[in-house]
């Protein structure tokens, strides 16, 4: 009876065992399980954040690589507009130059200067070398001035009012001065249309 019992005692505790080991491996199982899938949750989370950085270092880029070809862009537009005014300055400097067409720009800036100014008594101040013309296009277009050289006007008159209140500069650089903000966007327009 004892070794009954004794094989009892065992084969319960077999059974007792088995079952644990088998709630064990049950419950390992489940554990791994669960552990595998939230690993893949945090992997997949990982990989939607890690795509999202790359997006978003993707757009970063894009958008500085657009910035700076927009500024090179807008470089390489205020060069050639710079170019188109620098080359109408020196055409310019070859017409000043040219005594037939210095005679007629000379009688333009004249009559510019003088149109509603009263210039009886009025002086004409012209580059040193200029009076010679100034004088002859004054009395062409009619006005009784006198005329001085001076190295301050270059390019140019300079009229002043018998009371000496008013005094105009018309020079080719003072008018190209004034017309350039008007004309750039003009320029621009021309050589890259609207």
């Amino acid at each position: 009876m004892t070794s009954e019992l004794l094989q009892l005692l065992e084969q319960e505790a077999r059974v007792e065992r088995d079952k644990t080991l088998a709630e064990a491996r049950a419950r390992a199982e489940q554990i791994l399980a669960a552990a595998q899938k939230e690993a893949e949750v945090l992997q997949a989370e990982h990989r939607r954040r890690i795509e999202g950085l790359r997006a978003q270092a993707r757009t970063q880029a894009a958008s500085a690589a657009s910035l700076r070809a927009a500024a090179l862009l807008l470089q390489a537009k205020d060069e050639a507009i710079q170019s188109v005014f620098a080359r109408a300055t020196d055409e310019l400097g070859r017409v000043a130059k040219d005594p037939t067409r210095r005679r007629g720009l000379f009688r333009l800036l004249i009559e510019e200067a003088a149109q509603g100014l009263p210039t009886k008594r009025g002086i004409l101040e012209v580059s040193p070398g200029d009076a010679g013309t100034a004088t002859d296009v004054s009395k062409e277009v009619g006005l009784a001035v006198e005329v001085k050289e001076t190295p301050q006007v270059s390019g140019g008159v300079r009229l002043t009012s018998e009371d000496r209140r008013i005094i105009i500069e018309n020079t080719v650089a003072s008018r190209l001065s004034r017309a350039r903000t008007a004309l750039v966007s003009r320029v621009a327009e021309i050589l890259w249309g609207s």
